[in-house]
């Protein structure tokens, strides 16, 4: 394997979130790298293959950021909508009212955050490199 061959190799494993000791080991079986020169070689390619790395990841990270904002808006419009009908949600069995509501509202909250921030920096990386 030369190594544009090995660059090759280690975007698409890389793209496939497959773990980077897989990806060395079969560099040390197929070329003639000891474990050290192959991690050297990966963080190289990850550096300078950011973008190509980041768009054959974007598709799943896009779908799972997409529904993890679908699943916290869902949360949170639930929890508003219950909260205004009046219904008391506990957390933990806490005798504290309505903390439940706000818990599982900020969940919600949360969800739609990080959704749109693993989106936000698949997009930045693609655009930056």
């Amino acid at each position: 394997m030369n190594e544009q061959e090995a660059i090759d190799f280690v975007i698409r494993e890389l793209g496939k979130h497959h773990p980077k000791n897989d990806i060395i080991q079969k560099l040390c079986e197929s070329n003639s790298m000891n474990w050290n020169q192959a991690e050297k070689f990966i963080q190289q390619v990850e550096s300078r293959y950011q973008g190509s790395i980041a768009s054959k990841q974007s598709p799943v990270i896009t779908l799972m950021g997409i529904g993890l904002v679908l699943a916290g808006l869902i949360l949170s419009v639930f929890i508003i909508y219950e909260t205004l009908q009046g219904v008391i949600i506990f957390f933990l069995r806490l005798p504290i009212p309505y903390l439940g509501n706000v818990t599982y509202f900020l969940a919600g909250i949360g969800m739609i955050a990080g959704g749109l921030r693993g989106m936000r920096d698949t997009l930045v990386q693609m655009w930056n490199s």
